[in-house]
């Protein structure tokens, strides 16, 4: 249990639950100044508490000392947030109790506590009316109170009055508990046993290892992560070189192809050429916007549409009469599947383009993208308003190149379907 809460005595601080410590005081005024506040504390925590009094200061002079710190305290008291009793009330009410008898009864108040939603009790209890005789019982009843409050949530502090204490009882007090406080000059110091001492030194030097391996930890972490951006920005400036490279041999490929389609006397032959040519474009389209951007793991692909729609209508030579506009669109894709989808959407438009509109007319090309992601596929839907293809193209076995298109699909482990009512509509779903 690590939660900590606010003892409200500056001198102590914050304490874990299940703290069990004492104090030493000579007068009423001195129980006045440690437990009015951390009983305050305890109240504004939403915790439970039992102020056990006796001499010299009794149940009515602590609850008036209180309620000059808490003006509510009669409206809590009334709620049952506090009680405060004599000790002979508490522990000799029924004759004097054993030690495991008043124990049970602590922590049956705190069950009950914790039951009517507070956060734990939060105890004190005075031992000025014990006498000689009661000295080594009640020593043993501390003994016992200190192993088993550290498990619950139980915040108690014992007050002993220096004048009935001699020298071998206050060591059996500082033994019995965490720590204890005393007055010395004027101010409240606290005193702690040989094996709390111990353990805080045991603790501090564990800590200062620990601390120690962290920073050694942390800084070879930086090392590492330092040559690792060095690298990843290595592998960047590399990758942009390479994307650059294929987009400039692309290029000239572009310019072989589109040379022996000028040349060609042959229809047909020339219309094969001018098919690759648009392919080429549009893979090299993908490695140039790799290329361009400093992150080379993907490529907007909405922006990628329109650069390719803008080019594919220059080719045909139909900017201005057939619009190409990229509706909604999200994600990006990386290069394994930007070629590919690229190819297809290149085939898609194309299509469109030759076979959807009359010669001279004018027409709209709308294409919608999302990227496969939070387990949807991705989807790319081409669709014209022109005057829609052929049952032979819908099949793959025309001169639409569809066939070509479900091959590549194959690829990114997609499929193609297509609607030919108000034009053509062909979407490609494919899992990324």
């Amino acid at each position: 249990m690590t939660a900590f809460v606010d003892s409200g005595i500056p001198a102590v601080g914050q304490v874990r639950w299940g703290t069990h410590f004492c104090q030493f005081y000579e007068t009423a005024a001195d129980l006045v100044d440690t437990l009015v506040p951390y009983f305050k504390a305890g109240l504004e925590n939403n915790e439970q508490c039992l102020w056990v009094a006796a001499r010299p200061l009794g149940a009515e002079e602590a609850g008036n000392a209180l309620r000059a710190a808490v003006p509510d305290l009669d409206r809590r008291q009334r709620r049952g947030q506090i009680q405060i009793v004599d000790a002979g009330e508490w522990y000799l009410r029924d004759g004097k109790k054993g030690a495991d008898i008043l124990l049970d009864e602590w922590l049956a108040l705190k069950d009950r506590a914790l039951e009517n939603g507070y956060l734990g009790l939060r105890a004190t209890g005075n031992t000025y009316f014990l006498e000689a005789g009661d000295w080594d019982s009640f020593a043993e009843y501390e003994t016992k109170v200190n192993a088993c409050f550290c498990d619950h949530r139980v915040i108690a502090l014992c007050s002993y009055c220096t004048q009935r204490c001699n020298a071998g009882g206050v060591l059996d007090v500082v033994e019995n508990h965490e720590f204890a406080l005393a007055r010395r000059r004027g101010a409240w110091t606290l005193l702690e046993s040989s094996a709390l001492k111990q353990a805080k030194e045991e603790l501090r030097r564990v800590n200062g290892e620990l601390e120690t391996r962290v920073a050694e930890r942390t800084s070879a972490l930086s090392v590492a992560l330092d040559e690792t951006r060095r690298a990843a920005a290595e592998k960047d400036v590399l990758l942009q070189e390479v994307h650059h490279r294929v987009k400039n041999n692309l290029q000239i490929v572009n310019s072989l192809l589109m040379l022996k389609a000028r040349r060609s006397r042959d229809p047909a032959l020339r219309e094969a050429f001018e098919d690759t040519l648009r392919r080429v474009t549009a893979m090299s389209l993908v490695h140039e916007a790799l290329y361009q951007h400093d992150d080379t793991s993907g490529i907007e692909f909405a922006v990628y549409l329109r650069t390719l729609g803008a080019a594919l209508t220059d080719s045909f030579g139909v900017t201005g009469r057939i619009a190409v506009e990229v509706g909604p669109a999200e994600g990006r894709l990386d290069l394994n599947t930007a070629v590919p989808v690229g190819l297809i959407a290149a085939e898609a438009i194309a299509n469109a383009l030759k076979h959807a509109f009359p010669a001279e007319g004018t027409g709209r090309i709308e294409i919608r993208f999302r990227a496969p992601g939070g387990g949807e596929e991705g989807e790319l839907v081409v669709r014209d308003d022109g005057r829609g293809i052929g049952d032979a193209d819908a099949s793959g076995t025309g001169g639409s190149g569809l066939a070509l298109v479900k091959a590549i699909a194959r690829q990114v482990g997609g499929g193609v379907s297509i609607e030919t009512r108000g034009g053509t509509e062909f979407r490609l779903s494919f899992g990324g």
